[in-house]
């Protein structure tokens, strides 16, 4: 009978409880057992990486389901018949057993884990100071020549507090340590808030946020002013701690960087940087400390604080929730690019990241990326075989002049407080002047020598300022797998090829003169790439590919042609990272220039959309011009369509006789006898 029971009270091998209130009860009293026990021993329940949180959510669930059981228990004798009893051996579950069911009842598949809050501390700050290293390489930002960590230099903070606590410096409050700011300045030449002015000294919120979590009521009642500030901190329950001589603590947040400093630096540092956020009073702590410590006047001789971030015109911030990371802005923009768009901004004011400074950088990025490449080309081209020197006297000594002139803006501008701008507004300048000068009609011909000195210092300059990297002289270093010298010889062949053909289809020359360039190039296209050249071989199967291509082309008629030439440009070059652009001038060649091949890929998409969206609003256009015409010959006796049209025929085509009617919504009126029919017409709609 007790087996049959037993089985009768069981669902899916669990007991029924003996009523609703003992089953809440059940599930809540060991989440409730285990917070107590917690808080007893001054520790505090962590869930792998989020401190403290699933230990409030359990207690919150175990609250909850206390009072449903309260409930259920004053009101069970209203439902005895639905109350199934077991005895006391049936409703014992093991210990494991009731954990599951309290996690279950608050949510959880299984109880908060408890850890060692030191360890999750410590590892939670390696984590994050491996991704801001992650995010500095890909900046291109140089490392440092020292990395300090707070939890390494502990007992030394502790030595230099106690230092400040032995010159009078400082004092002791339930386990804390603040520095008194009024024995400071009452000292024979100390000055507290030597960065900022009087009416800084008595901001609440300031001062407030520089103490962080110490800017409770209970920490202010322990300091003597208002403007102390901590040194040491008493850990709470569930905070890391360290041990000295006040007790289990931590380091105030300002005294880290005086220790730490002192340690590398000594007793005098020269340049101290932060973001104006840390003028006060996190600067004019470290410098009362500092001084404090050393028993001298001044510890830091020059202070340089960056202006804030704004996002589209607002400060940055989680409040207003427009803050972007470093690898987000990465993902729609180079660092290249971002750093151009630091560098056109005063770094000493608010700088705004927005579509239109990030556009501008851009702007700027392929402003110099075309020159480097124009350069190259023209110091690849066969000037030394024609008359060298300084043949155009004066546009020649002009640029000379321009050159000089730019160097010593730059020069000046650096010298002005990282005058950043005025620097990449000089570059821009210069090559804005070599791009006029280099544009110039036959027979005039360039310095090349002297536009090469111009590309190369621009390129030194960058170098500085971080735009451009590795060991090229002059431009930016490229992607693509290969140096302009290994491919030099298969992409003049195909820049050749393609001028020929194009310049033939253009003039709608012989379809025979097509193939026989084709068969030309067939002898290059295997001596043009040498062997262990890897982009060498895919230019020259571009090459290949190219004349059979026009080989085809060739009997479908010249603007088959001109379309094979411009997909050689488009797709197949650019897919390689191959930049070629179209002779400007009758009689001149193209120019082939190395670059990043998805950067090449964007631009090529982009002109594609531009470009059918101008014809998208051209034809727009065209048909409300259309509409407006036919409404007002609608009621004469005139023919509509013989009026209009001269007009019906627009950039990408002539408009056909269906276009019309599907844009103004009507048929064309019934013609006249003997009225000859429209050639452009169709035969159906005149016999209509």
């Amino acid at each position: 009978g007790r087996g049959r029971g037993r089985r009768s009270l069981s669902r899916g091998g669990r007991t029924a409880p003996r009523h609703a209130a003992q089953a809440a009860s059940d599930r809540v009293r060991p989440a409730v057992g285990a917070a107590r026990r917690a808080r007893a021993d001054g520790a505090r329940l962590v869930h792998c990486r989020l401190v403290g949180g699933e230990a409030s959510r359990h207690l919150q669930a175990a609250a909850h389901l206390l009072r449903r059981a309260r409930g259920r228990r004053r009101c069970a004798h209203r439902r005895p018949a639905r109350l199934k009893l077991g005895s006391r051996k049936h409703r014992r579950r093991p210990r494991d057993g009731i954990r599951r069911d309290a996690a279950a009842a608050a949510g959880m598949a299984s109880p908060p884990a408890v850890c060692d809050v030191q360890t999750a501390f410590v590892k939670l700050t390696l984590e994050q100071e491996a991704s801001f290293f992650e995010d500095m390489a890909a900046l291109n930002v140089r490392p440092p020549d020292a990395v300090t960590r707070v939890t390494d230099y502990v007992p030394e903070i502790v030595s230099y507090i106690e230092t400040i606590a032995r010159n009078g410096y400082c004092y002791e409050a339930n386990g804390s340590v603040y520095f008194d700011t009024a024995a400071f300045t009452s000292s024979e030449g100390k000055v507290y808030g030597k960065l900022v002015d009087a009416s800084a000294l008595a901001d609440k919120e300031l001062l407030a946020e520089g103490e962080g979590a110490l800017s409770a009521s209970s920490a202010e009642a322990d300091k003597r002013h208002p403007s102390d500030f901590a040194l040491w901190k008493a850990s709470k329950p569930g905070e890391p701690a360290w041990p000295s001589p006040w007790g289990e603590g931590r380091p105030g947040w300002h005294i880290e960087c005086s220790a730490m400093m002192s340690d590398l630096l000594g007793g005098e540092v020269d340049i101290n940087a932060g973001g104006i956020d840390l003028k006060f009073p996190h600067h004019d702590n470290e410098l009362a400390q500092s001084e404090a410590y050393y028993g001298h006047h001044q510890w830091v001789n020059y202070f340089f604080h960056a202006g804030h971030l704004h996002i589209k015109g607002l400060k940055m911030s989680k409040s207003l929730k427009n803050f972007i990371t470093i690898r987000q802005a990465l993902q729609e923009h180079s660092a290249r690019q971002i750093r151009l768009m630091f560098l056109m901004q005063p770094w000493d004011r608010p700088m705004n990241f927005s579509d239109q400074t990030v556009g501008a950088a851009k702007s700027k990025e392929a402003q110099f990326k075309n020159f480097f490449g124009t350069v190259k080309a023209l110091i690849r081209s066969k000037w030394l075989d024609e008359e060298v020197g300084w043949r155009s006297r004066e546009e020649d000594r002009a640029l000379y002049d321009q050159i000089a002139d730019c160097q010593s803006k730059c020069h000046h501008g650096f010298c002005d407080n990282f005058n950043t701008p005025q620097v990449v507004d000089a570059l821009s300048s210069l090559v804005t002047y070599c791009n006029n000068y280099l544009s110039r009609p036959p027979p005039a011909a360039p310095a090349v020598y002297l536009v090469q000195k111009a590309a190369v210092y621009i390129t030194q300059i960058l170098k500085v300022v971080g735009v451009a990297e590795g060991a090229d002289d002059i431009g930016f270093p490229v992607s693509s797998a290969g140096s302009e010298a290994e491919v030099e010889g298969p992409l003049d062949a195909l820049t050749e090829f393609r001028d020929a053909v194009r310049s033939i289809a253009r003039k709608k020359g012989p379809v025979e003169e097509i193939l026989g360039a084709c068969d030309a190039v067939a002898d290059k296209v295997q001596a043009s790439a040498p062997a262990a050249a890897r982009l060498s071989d895919q230019v020259a199967k571009v090459l290949a590919d190219f004349a059979g291509a026009i080989r085809a082309a060739a009997a479908g008629g010249h603007g088959a042609v001109l379309t094979a030439c411009d997909h050689v440009r488009d797709d197949a070059l650019t897919a390689i990272g191959v930049r070629l652009e179209d002779a400007t001038r009758e009689g001149q060649s193209s120019t082939w220039k190395l670059d990043d091949p998805e950067t090449l890929m964007k631009e090529v998409a982009a002109r594609r959309a531009e470009a059918e969206e101008r014809a998208k609003q051209a034809k727009a256009k065209a048909a409300a011009k259309l509409q407006q015409e036919v409404d007002k010959l609608t009621a004469g006796s005139a023919d509509p369509f013989e009026t209009l049209k001269p007009d019906l025929q627009l950039e990408g085509g002539a408009l056909s006789q269906a276009d019309v009617e599907a844009w103004v919504g009507m048929q064309p009126p019934p013609k006249a006898k003997g009225k000859p029919t429209p050639e452009w017409l169709p035969a159906s709609r005149a016999a209509a």
